[in-house]
């Protein structure tokens, strides 16, 4: 909001106060029928700030509405002084109110216009009194321009301050929405991720375990479907701390060590892979989503090791250095050339390793095995 719309009521209240005091000098400068007319012209001047003065606005180009209420004004006093030279008090009120609403050239012209009648009248009294009234006419005058110029400047000023206010909110708002974007955008991803780190291979598994139960004799059958079962409800786990924000349940109540254990002996349990498990050094708290980073990793690795490397054997080892956790899958599969992988599971492994500070290495040749290493700080 400019400054010229602020303090509707502090600019009633002032324009009431001068017409109520031109009322009363006009009242007080004797009978006659020029008091009169000229207290009947202020009455109608009154109203008409009232009906039309008080909606008048500065604008660019200057409104119609805001043209006709300063011509009708200026008109009505100068009437009024004609009739009596009292009524120039009320150009105190008049004079602010077009430099607030007018151009300030237009406005120094409706400044002249409003003193021709005092000027005029005083000028022809050749006494004392009316010339140093003169004089006094002048100096308002000029000061009513200086004055008229710093109102300008102030409105200029304020109207630069309005527009920069309105960008920086266009701004704001747009930063705002941008964040919401990226927001949602890196919930999207998170929840990809861990969607494909949890449930997809819990439904890999499971397909695998029914596929490898339909294919064995009865009892061994029961045996897949036994395991198909845990790895439904594991899963059905999962999907409810994800859904509730959770840790993994890999997590929940155990170490990092003893999670990748059962990792391990998941994988040669359900493959028949001889999957061996190694821990180095002195375990030690991490933070939790180091913890979840390294989790998610292994589960990735043994899940290609699963339905990718068609190996015999497969190890899985987690080290403990003094400033970092090292994680190391090793297979004896076919292999493949890292250059050329293109799937979710990597980008999303050495995303999830960005986050925390970590790198991911690949080492593999098509025919002699893959070995996988996670180096994340802790």
């Amino acid at each position: 909001m400019h400054a010229w719309t602020r303090g509707a009521v502090v600019r009633d209240a002032y324009y009431g106060l001068v017409m109520a005091g031109s009322l009363a000098a006009v009242w007080y400068s004797g009978a006659g029928a020029g008091r009169t007319v000229a207290l009947t012209l202020l009455v109608v001047l009154a109203g008409w700030y009232g009906l039309v003065g008080r909606r008048a606005v500065r604008s660019r180009p200057v409104s119609a509405r805001t043209a006709c209420y300063q011509l009708v004004a200026l008109a009505l006093l100068i009437t009024a002084q004609a009739a009596s030279l009292s009524s120039s008090f009320l150009l105190f009120a008049l004079i602010p109110q077009v430099f607030m609403l007018l151009p300030l050239r237009w406005a120094v012209l409706a400044t002249l216009a409003g003193n021709v009648v005092p000027v005029a009248t005083l000028t022809g009294e050749h006494t004392y009194p009316g010339l140093a009234a003169t004089g006094v006419a002048v100096v308002v005058l000029v000061f009513a321009g200086y004055f008229g110029w710093w109102i300008q400047r102030i409105i200029q000023q304020s109207r630069e301050r309005a527009d920069l206010l309105a960008q920086l909110a266009d701004a704001r708002a747009e930063l705002a929405a941008a964040e919401r974007e990226a927001g949602a955008f890196a919930e999207r991803q998170r929840l990809s991720a861990e969607i494909h780190d949890t449930l997809a291979q819990g439904f890999t598994s499971i397909l695998m375990l029914l596929q490898a139960a339909e294919a064995a004799p009865p009892e061994q059958a029961k045996v897949h479907l036994d395991r198909a079962a845990r790895a439904a409800r594991e899963n059905l786990a999962e999907a409810r701390a994800l859904v509730g924000a959770q840790p993994p349940t890999n997590l929940t109540g155990a170490s990092l060590p003893d999670a990748l254990r059962r990792l391990a002996g998941r994988l040669g349990e359900e493959t028949g892979i001889d999957a061996g498990w190694e821990l180095v050094g002195e375990p030690r708290p991490l933070p939790a989503g180091t913890e979840v980073v390294v989790l998610r990793c292994a589960q990735e690795s043994l899940t290609n090791v699963r339905r990718h490397a068609r190996a015999a054997t497969a190890s899985l080892r987690l080290r403990y250095l003094p400033d970092s956790v090292r994680l190391t899958v090793v297979d004896d599969g076919v292999g493949f050339e890292p250059a050329d992988a293109a799937g979710f599971g990597l980008h999303g492994m050495r995303e999830r390793l960005a986050q925390v500070g970590g790198r991911l290495s690949i080492s593999s040749t098509a025919g002699r095995g893959t070995r996988l290493t996670v180096d994340v700080p802790a």
